[in-house]
């Protein structure tokens, strides 16, 4: 079990945590923009504008700037929000409830997902997580003339950070007219892409007919709520289909605030994202010349896994006011079935940040 902390400043690459400045490598904060001074800013002033919430279904300017800057961001007609990532999958699995008949579902796909497909009413038949082979074989095992299919998977899978084969799912699925894709991206967004669009994107996939995502504004993006990019005609059918766009309020003004202000930060400071991608370089190679075996990808979650005692070196490095976690085998719905370190990069860390968490872990071992 990991050991709880107290954090007693805004989230940050170096922050104060239990009474101590410590390197913070957890979380999903990948841009550190929830301690951004701008963003808080921004959600302080939305605050004194708007207040709590709505509490109402009357208009905000506040969430209008909010949708034209993530169209702006997403290259789409429309983007969906609603009161959390974690109902993003769900909004867009309901809106598209017509347009499938049957479900497939990588074993690992996150909870977000396992818990809206059963609103659907829809046979589910999963698949071997990651294997593109597995979704082929349930594919001629169980779709039938005229049926069309959804694959569900993460785009990134949250505890090892695997990044799922989209483009080999998408030529598994060829053979099915009207096969369709619903990604929950919510780490994958903001980070993954030529421009940030997410894991889709990564995979060559933008743009192209039947492949879809929802996300989330509470990692990468610095703020709360969900998102689903969408067609107009995509969005209609989520406002008519998914129940909890009637029921749920938004999120907060504040919330809605700091993600416009945070969405501003990304598309003026290219840096960002560059120092990111250079920190997942440093940190990947870092730690494969330890020995882990660490695969290259551009995913900012790291997990290292291996025969030694992973409690060990996190509490030595605790002791180095270096703030890591390791979480238990199986203990979320990626994990693997052995404990595992798992290593958040942010853009904000220092190349002597991620240096001295790799010496640390080598004289630890």
């Amino acid at each position: 079990m990991a050991t709880p902390v107290t954090m007693e400043a805004p989230l940050g690459a170096r922050m104060r945590i239990d009474g101590r400045e410590v390197d913070y490598f957890c979380g999903t904060s990948y841009f550190c923009l929830h301690g951004h001074p701008a963003v808080i800013e921004a959600a302080c002033a939305a605050t004194k504008a708007f207040g709590l919430g709505p509490g109402t279904l009357a208009f905000m300017q506040v969430y209008d700037d909010l949708q034209d800057s993530l169209r702006r961001w997403f290259g789409t007609e429309d983007v969906v929000l609603t009161i959390s990532g974690y109902t993003g999958p769900m909004v867009l699995l309901q809106g598209m409830q017509d347009d499938f008949d049957l479900i497939f579902i990588d074993a690992a796909t996150h909870y977000s997902s396992r818990d809206a497909i059963p609103t659907l009413g829809k046979p589910v038949h999963p698949f071997r997580h990651l294997d593109a082979n597995s979704l082929a074989d349930e594919l001629a095992r169980h779709v039938k003339a005229g049926q069309r299919p959804v694959v569900v998977s993460d785009g990134v899978f949250p505890s090892t950070g695997a990044l799922a084969p989209l483009a080999e799912y998408r030529k598994a699925m060829a053979p099915y007219e009207g096969a369709l894709l619903a990604v929950d991206d919510s780490h994958g967004v903001g980070v993954l892409g030529a421009s940030g669009r997410g894991s889709i994107q990564e995979a060559g996939l933008d743009g192209t007919d039947g492949n879809h995502f929802a996300g989330t504004l509470s990692k990468a993006f610095g703020a709360l709520g969900g998102i689903v990019p969408a067609s107009a005609a995509l969005a209609a059918k989520i406002e008519d289909k998914a129940m909890i766009m009637r029921g749920a309020s938004p999120p907060p003004p504040a919330a809605a605030g700091a993600a416009v202000a945070s969405l501003r930060l990304l598309e003026t400071t290219p840096a960002m994202r560059a120092n990111l991608k250079r920190n997942v370089k440093h940190m990947r190679a870092g730690l494969r010349d330890l020995g882990f075996a660490i695969p290259e990808t551009p995913v900012p979650i790291v997990s290292v896994q291996g025969d030694v005692d992973l409690e060990r070196i996190r509490a030595g490095l605790n002791e180095r006011d270096i703030v890591v976690r390791v979480a238990g085998a199986s203990s979320y719905s990626d994990a693997p079935d052995v404990p595992a370190m798992r290593l958040a990069v942010f853009s904000e860390h220092t190349p002597e940040q991620i240096d001295r968490l790799l010496s640390s872990i080598r004289e630890l071992l």
